[in-house]
């Protein structure tokens, strides 16, 4: 109740105003309700609430950021972006209203979308100012235009579905028009792990080798089998005929076409919002969505797929390529577990997300980037990344729910917390829960951090002591991957992303992009 009821600013504390809450009070009840962890004592009877330290907001990469560092990012991005755009179209006024909806902004960790209201604020205001022909159009007029904006212009993506929820309500709140029901933004603000996905290009490169890494609970022997077999039958794909496989366009169908029309319907009825959620709706169950879906998932859960000879063999580039052909004759149970898998790691493919930024090429059409395999991208990349460590160790985060005196969140040295750790799983192995539950916790972070790690390992000789970084990764996929050719980002990020030795070496600037960064 105190989280809903009061925001926390430094040593002040002030009352929740609903009556006029706005993005900046939703994103503070956010993150004050990300640090409470249910407990329950059996024995007692009892129930409660505990503070746990930042741990939900860690694992989930989820950190507010203040209204003072957003601005300074839209100024040094989305500006010059607006402008570009607008000298591009110039006087006239429909093709200048045109240039400012086409715009495409997204927040790949968008938390209760405080980045998002901000951006869409700044599109709104020239939008008005081009609608009206006056530099301080009228509030009526800025509203209509936020409201348009928040339609056409933002996207998000989050881990987190409360995050979710709330950015949708975040932007309804900023969108609301009198007489109008609220913007259908399900196809726009979307759950998922925005690092974690397959681009057509990678989808067309198959199952890489790397995919077969032992790590903690897999059995290195049977994984070094079938890193062999996949080899070889990369090999053997060299002859394959590729014509007779469907192109990438084929097999998405009218997928694309069908998402892009939701734009064209018009959302100031509620028969009009309920219009867009049924051809949604009818999208995501289409066969070019399903099976496109499947076969990207296929190539993700190839990483994170438990290796070992009590479990169904892992995914080669023989069974990849064969779902590619005929996904209805894949196994129920490998279909089970490859669809469990992207429910549990939240894969997320940016050109199936959001087809309408993402288009995959067409006959005699050649990508955007060689690297991707698509062409288009976002307009602008706006947002405050995680940079969370991606390791395998991870006892803070784990024990962090656990409050009473023999809990190793107790002890107030680090050596004293890491012996008690380690007693605690001396006395748990076997039959306990706790350490299963701690390996199977750490087998999923590394598990999840496979896609991040280098594919060329000479570029960085110390990199098998370093650990990943959420940050980095990001790093790796945003530039090249969910921004336009034109495009510009500007995240915050820490130090370290412009000063550690290996993100010198593994991570340069692309050519033709605007970066900014803000380090904290």
């Amino acid at each position: 109740m105190r989280a809903l009821a009061f925001i926390e600013e430094g040593n002040a504390r002030r009352v929740v105003d609903y009556r006029n809450l706005g993005s900046e009070e939703l994103g503070s009840v956010y993150e004050s309700l990300l640090e409470l962890h249910p407990q329950v004592d059996i024995d007692t009877s009892s129930f409660s609430l505990a503070t746990a330290g930042g741990n939900e907001r860690k694992t989930t990469g989820s950190y507010y950021t203040p209204s003072s560092l957003i601005a300074e990012l839209l100024d040094s991005a989305l500006d010059p972006v607006i402008e570009d755009r607008l000298r591009e179209a110039g006087p006239d006024a429909t093709a200048r209203e045109d240039a400012l909806l086409n715009l495409k902004v997204v927040d790949p960790a968008a938390g209760s979308g405080h980045f998002l209201v901000a951006a869409a604020h700044r599109i709104a205001k020239r939008l008005a100012a081009v609608r009206t022909g006056e530099d301080e159009p009228s509030p009526e007029e800025t509203r209509a235009a936020l409201r348009a904006v928040i339609g056409r212009c933002v996207y998000g993506v989050d881990i987190n579905p409360m995050a979710v929820e709330l950015c949708k309500v975040s932007l309804w709140l900023e969108a609301m028009e009198p007489g109008k029901p609220l913007s259908f933004l399900d196809h726009h603000i979307q759950c998922g792990n925005s690092l974690l996905g397959a681009t057509p290009a990678l989808l067309e490169g198959g199952i890489p080798d790397e995919a077969f890494t032992a790590i903690t609970g897999d059995d290195k022997k049977y994984v070094s089998e079938w890193k062999k077999r996949n080899r070889e039958q990369r090999k053997g794909q060299l002859s394959f005929d590729h014509a007779l496989a469907r192109a990438p366009w084929e097999r998405l169908g009218n997928f694309a076409a069908a998402v892009q029309s939701i734009e064209r319907i018009e959302d100031a009825t509620i028969a009009g919002v309920r219009q867009k959620q049924q051809v949604w709706e009818e999208t995501l169950r289409s066969s070019g969505y399903a099976f496109s879906k499947l076969w990207a998932d296929a190539w993700c859960a190839a990483f994170v797929w438990k290796k070992t000879r009590e479990w169904s063999h892992p995914i080669t580039e023989a069974e990849f390529r064969r779902i590619e052909r005929t996904p209805h004759a894949l196994h129920p149970d490998w279909r089970g577990e490859i669809e469990r898998l992207a429910g549990q790691y939240q894969f997320l493919h940016w050109h199936l997300a959001f087809p309408d930024a993402f288009r995959v090429p067409g006959p005699n059409e050649d990508p955007d980037s060689e690297q991707t395999g698509w062409i288009g991208g976002f307009d602008v990349v706006l947002g405050n990344p995680p940079w969370e460590q991606i390791s395998s160790s991870q006892e803070k985060e784990f024990f962090a729910h656990d409050a009473g005196q023999t809990s190793p969140m107790s002890a107030q040295r680090m050596r004293a917390r890491d012996k008690m750790i380690e007693r605690l799983l001396q006395l748990a192995t076997g039959d306990a829960p706790l350490y299963a539950a701690f390996q199977d916790a750490n087998c999923d972070k590394q598990r999840a951090s496979q896609p991040f790690r280098p594919r060329d390992r000479s570029l960085s000789a110390d990199w098998p002591r370093r650990r990943s970084n959420t940050y980095r990764a990001l790093r790796r996929v945003e530039p090249d991957d969910p921004v336009s050719d034109r495009a510009a980002s500007a995240c915050i990020v820490p130090t370290g992303i412009a000063t550690d030795a290996i993100d010198a070496v593994l991570l340069p600037r692309p050519h033709g992009h605007r970066h900014t960064g803000q380090s904290l």
